[in-house]
């Protein structure tokens, strides 16, 4: 059963990570304010948990696998371009590409909500 809870983890990590990376593109305004809400949840646990994600701490818990050292460690970017595209890249890159595209969705469903 804790694999099955920690599938549950991955599953809803992965529906946020795509959710934030696209919706923000979307024509709704509850896509926008869903990123607005979501990516910054994240950004804040981030900022929090000096840089470790919750959902895949949690995940990890559930598998039995042990913390990593650093943020880096456990980058969950990395493994899902990894996963689905057979991409292996640096966790630092890994890191800059989600820390940017995310900002840069957060920004533009701000500005889609707040402005325009």
């Amino acid at each position: 059963i804790n694999n099955r809870i920690a599938d549950l983890f991955y599953l809803v990590h992965l529906f946020i990570t795509i959710f934030c990376a696209f919706m923000w593109i979307g024509p709704y305004e509850w896509m926008w304010w869903g990123v607005f809400i979501l990516y910054g949840l994240t950004e804040f646990c981030w900022f929090i948990r000096d840089g470790y994600c919750i959902l895949t701490d949690m995940e990890r818990k559930f598998r039995k696998i042990p913390r990593a050292d650093n943020p880096l460690g456990q980058n969950y970017i990395k493994r899902i371009l990894n996963q689905f595209l057979k991409l292996d890249i640096d966790p630092v890159l890994a890191s800059k590409i989600a820390k940017t595209w995310g900002i840069t969705g957060w920004f533009v469903a701000s500005l889609r909500i707040f402005i325009l």
